[in-house]
């Protein structure tokens, strides 16, 4: 678990991804890949969610961890398929609970003080807050980071290549997240070139802050 971490903390910028069609997961990583950013969530909007995570599961140059997981059923699939973390867009203990007996990294989501409490207190030391702009960005999260000075931050929602560095200049920043770099049209249409340039993009802005 602790590896993961690292891993993530590394790259500093998540490609949250949506896949509609399971032909695409194989050139979508390796777009991702080529564009210096070999992590990805593969968020479980669509029907062949899973089919793809199949596909890219067992690449020994990508991190790949599944977003979207609301339900211990979607955790299980995704566990047993060998997904490296689980994203939740909610806070459920449960779920937080069922990660530490199966010893994968669960990032919880809570964006408001009692659930970032209920987190804390179950030893959480990371969540995702999402969706970011919509819930006050990143002055929310500096307010948070007062009574909660422990707790790190992945936001994810509105975040894009013109906001992502002060987002990361911020110290209880972990990391962000977000479509842009890898947008659901990009992927239908097959723009590997263009997600490839988003990504290379992307992480010169994380160097450039580290």
């Amino acid at each position: 678990m602790n590896e993961t971490l690292n891993m993530l903390f590394r790259h500093r910028i998540i490609p949250t991804v949506v896949i509609d069609d399971v032909s695409k997961a194989i050139p979508l990583t390796d777009a991702l890949v080529a564009g210096r950013l070999p992590v990805v969530e593969v968020t479980l909007r669509t029907a062949d969610s899973l089919a793809a995570l199949e596909r890219i599961i067992d690449r020994r140059d990508m991190l790949v961890g599944v977003g979207t997981v609301t339900t211990l059923a979607q955790f299980d699939a995704a566990w047993r398929l060998g997904a490296r973390f689980v994203v939740t867009p909610g806070f459920d203990d449960n779920i937080l609970r069922h990660g530490n007996r199966r010893d994968i990294l669960v990032i919880p989501g809570a964006v408001t003080p009692t659930e970032i409490m209920q987190a804390q207190n179950m030893g959480v030391s990371l969540v995702k807050y999402f969706p970011s702009e919509s819930f006050g960005g990143l002055r929310a999260i500096e307010a948070l980071s007062g009574p909660f000075p422990k707790m790190r931050f992945f936001p994810t929602g509105g975040i894009n290549q013109d906001n992502l560095r002060p987002y990361l200049e911020n110290r209880s920043v972990f990391a962000c997240g977000g479509t842009w770099m890898a947008k659901r049209e990009w992927v239908k249409d097959g723009a590997w070139d263009k997600i490839q340039k988003a990504c290379a993009e992307a992480v010169e802005v994380v160097r450039s802050v580290v």
